[in-house]
């Protein structure tokens, strides 16, 4: 069966410095995608509320959310935020973990913990990073590199998946737009294990 991991962290990486706020866009219909209804822990790094502030509740339903399933942590550093997302993990009333951190990610040693902790679950953890950030060196399974495309939309590369391709993915990635409402769930896919991106409609180029 084809598709994201649960039991896995995934890395939603900004292409460039001006392209964060559309991956963190992503990264939430993402989340919103493997919550599948439960509780999201959310946090963000003091520098990424600084420059890109909070999460707006009114607008949480245009990635697929309640404000109810949502709990946030505003502006801890990431140390304490990986720290929650490990604690997270282990509780399940929580569907999915979504950290933002502009400024750098978890070293290599964090980041295998939490990938264990999440296939330890079953549960997923998404981690969306600056630009520069994303270019350290982690333990994610995938790595998408996320860049501003027209009418609300993403382009999508997919820079690492550890593991097999059972296609190779196109060299210029995808555009993917938030249409959630053309491509609803079956019941067959909101049992799966693995999550696939039918919250967008994906175009290979």
């Amino acid at each position: 069966h084809h598709g994201l991991l649960r039991g896995a962290m995934h890395e939603i990486c900004a292409a460039k410095t001006g392209d964060f706020a559309s991956a963190v866009g992503f990264g939430a219909h993402l989340g919103a995608r493997f919550a599948d209804g439960k509780a999201v822990l959310s946090g963000q790094t003091r520098q990424c509320v600084s420059e890109h502030g909070q999460p707006y509740a009114l607008a949480l339903p245009t990635v697929g959310l309640d404000r109810h399933q949502l709990i946030h942590i505003d502006g801890a550093d990431l140390t304490d935020l990986l720290w929650a997302a490990e604690e997270a993990l282990s509780c399940p009333a929580v569907g999915c973990v979504v950290l933002m951190s502009l400024e750098r990610a978890p070293d290599f040693t964090d980041s295998r913990r939490l990938s264990m902790a999440c296939r330890a679950s079953n549960r997923p953890l998404v981690l969306v990073l600056g630009a520069e950030a994303g270019q350290a060196s982690t333990a994610a399974t995938t790595r998408w590199q996320i860049s501003a495309a027209p009418h609300n939309g993403w382009q999508v590369y997919l820079q690492r998946l550890r593991g097999s391709f059972a296609q190779t993915p196109p060299t210029a990635g995808w555009q993917v737009f938030p249409w959630r409402e053309q491509l609803p769930l079956s019941d067959g896919e909101a049992a799966s294990e693995n999550v696939q991106l039918h919250t967008t409609t994906a175009y290979g180029n």
